[in-house]
Order: structure tokens, then C-alpha cells, then sequence
């Protein structure tokens, strides 16, 4: 295991996410756990490119395969995060706290497809028909109540103005 997916998975302990890949669900909380990771300012050294449930990178689904089917608990023993990225994950961490995988699944999608269509200038962040219309031309289709909702989050944990 190499450093990068020691630090996802530390990472990923660290905001209480089970990492698994058994289930479509776990793939995608995987993916857009990472994308919202870096967001908050864990540069990771990803880079996403849009496709089907918004932001997605090969490399780390790779990444997060190896982890799950090789990793053990013994190989992280002596490894841990630095303070700075402990306290950026402990500030997002609440995102992250669902009752179940497919609310979770759900919202760190629109969160993290929202974050992605804001931060490359495709959408505003101040018309929110817009973004649902955006959404909904790559077949998500959330409501503008769940739009503003999720944009009140990524202003609230900093991950846009």
C-alpha cells in the first residue's frame, strides 16, 4: 500500500465512513468522500473529470480497490494524520454523518457535483434553477430544496463562498 491510500483510508476512519467497495453505494461514497476531502483542503493529488453521478477519478477508484482487498489493519499501525489534515477532517466530518449508506450516497453526490459544476465556473452558485437544469441534463434530478440546502453546506464547511 503507498502513501496516498494510507492516507485515504486514514482519512476516511477519520470522518467515520466505512471504506468498502462491495456495493455501487460504497464506490460512489468512496469517490465523492475523496473529491470533498480534497475540497476542504486535503490535496490528495486526484484530479476529476465529470461523468455519470458527477465527479469521478479512475486512478482512486483503483486506489480504493486496492485498499479494500489488501489492506489490513496491521500495514496502518504506525501510521497517522498530521494535525493540520485532522483538523481539516474534523471540520467536514458532520457532512458525512447519516443514518444510512443511501441517504449518505445521496447527498455527498449532490454535494460533491455541485462543488465540482461551482469550482470549473459551469454553474453559479447564485441560481439555483440553473444548477437543478444543469443536474438534470447528467440525469440527477434533485429539487431546488435540496439544491439550496446543499449549497447552504458547502458555504457552511468553507468549500465555497
Amino acid at each position: 500500500m503507498d502513501k496516498r491510500q494510507v492516507v485515504i483510508k486514514l482519512a476516511a476512519d477519520t470522518l467515520g465512513l466505512e471504506f468498502g467497495i462491495d456495493s455501487f453505494q460504497d464506490r460512489l461514497i468512496s469517490q465523492k468522500a475523496i473529491y470533498l476531502i480534497q475540497a476542504a483542503g486535503t490535496n490528495l493529488g486526484y484530479h476529476y473529470r465529470w461523468y455519470l453521478r458527477g465527479p469521478y477519478c479512475s486512478p482512486l477508484a483503483d486506489d480504493c480497490y486496492s485498499i479494500a482487498t489488501q489492506t489490513t489493519d496491521d500495514e496502518l499501525e504506525n501510521w497517522s494524520l498530521d494535525g493540520v489534515t485532522i483538523s481539516k477532517l474534523s471540520k467536514i466530518r458532520p457532512m458525512f454523518a447519516e443514518e444510512n449508506k443511501e441517504t449518505l450516497a445521496k447527498k455527498i453526490e449532490l454535494l460533491a457535483s455541485l462543488h465540482f459544476l461551482i469550482s470549473r465556473g459551469q454553474v453559479s452558485n447564485s441560481s439555483i434553477p440553473e444548477m437543478v437544469n444543469v443536474l438534470e441534463k447528467s440525469n440527477k434530478v434533485f429539487s431546488n430544496e435540496e439544491v439550496h440546502s446543499a449549497l447552504g453546506e458547502l458555504k457552511e464547511y468553507g468549500l465555497i463562498q
